[in-house]
Formats: structure tokens, sequence, C-alpha cells
């Protein structure tokens, strides 16, 4: 897709009543969002999908991570939590934005985040792991 093509669509979407058009060409696509604020980059690890448990992991428990409850767009809280932010139960760490709606995203335990497993604007599924939690 050249940029001449993203820019039409960029027209037309700015001239519809719609908010996302997204256009997918074989493996390549492009999402265009009106208002959207761009996400500021971020060194994080992707998280593959995976069919295990988070407790699979060897050395990790469940509850040493702040999991996706739902499906929908991650975005960190604002002030962002980071590597080693200290963390509360309760505690509002992001939110994830599905069908226009933003849900809070809390910690369970208290803890310091010692690890970024998604970065934000980024989509999430339902038990994904968010952040790791060492818990204090």
């Amino acid at each position: 897709m050249n940029i001449e093509t993203i820019e039409e669509l960029i027209g037309m979407l700015e001239s519809s009543k719609a908010q996302e058009l997204t256009i997918r060409q074989g493996e390549s696509g492009v999402l265009i969002r009106k208002g959207a604020k761009p996400g500021r980059p971020r060194r994080a690890r992707r998280q593959e999908p995976t069919e295990q448990c988070p407790a699979a992991e060897p050395g990790h428990r469940p509850e040493d991570h702040i999991l996706a409850h739902m499906v929908g767009i991650f975005h960190f809280s604002d002030p962002e939590v980071e590597l080693g932010t200290r963390v509360a139960p309760g505690q509002v760490v992001g939110a994830i934005e599905s069908m226009k709606l933003l849900n809070d995203v809390t910690a369970e335990i208290p803890g310091v985040v010692v690890e970024l497993l998604v970065e934000d604007g980024t989509p999430v599924e339902f038990g994904q792991r968010l952040f790791r939690i060492e818990p204090v």
C-alpha cells in the first residue's frame, strides 16, 4: 500500500461518521483512527499468544502478574506505571478500551513492577499478562 492510498483513506475517514478504519492486504495492513492519541514508544517484550496458563512458566506464579480481564486495546494509566513503580492493591495501572469504553486494570497485590509485558495502544486478549509484579 503506498502513501497516496493511505492519504486517500485518511480523507475518506475524516469525511465520514466512522471513527476507525482497518484495511488488510495479504499479511500487511493499516489501522487509522480519528482523534486517537499516539502511544509513546516503549521497550517491552512482546508476548506471543499461547494456550499455556501463566502458572506454567517456571518460577512465576499467576498471582505475580497483572492480567487483562477482557479483550481490547491496552493503555497505561496517567501517571504512567514504569519499571520499579510500587503498586498497592486496587491501584489503577492502566485501562483496556473496548467498545469505546475504558475499563480500569488494577493491581491485586502490593509489589513492585519488574516487567512490562505490553506496549501502550496494543491489542490484548483475555488472560494475557500485562505486568509482572515482585510481591512485597
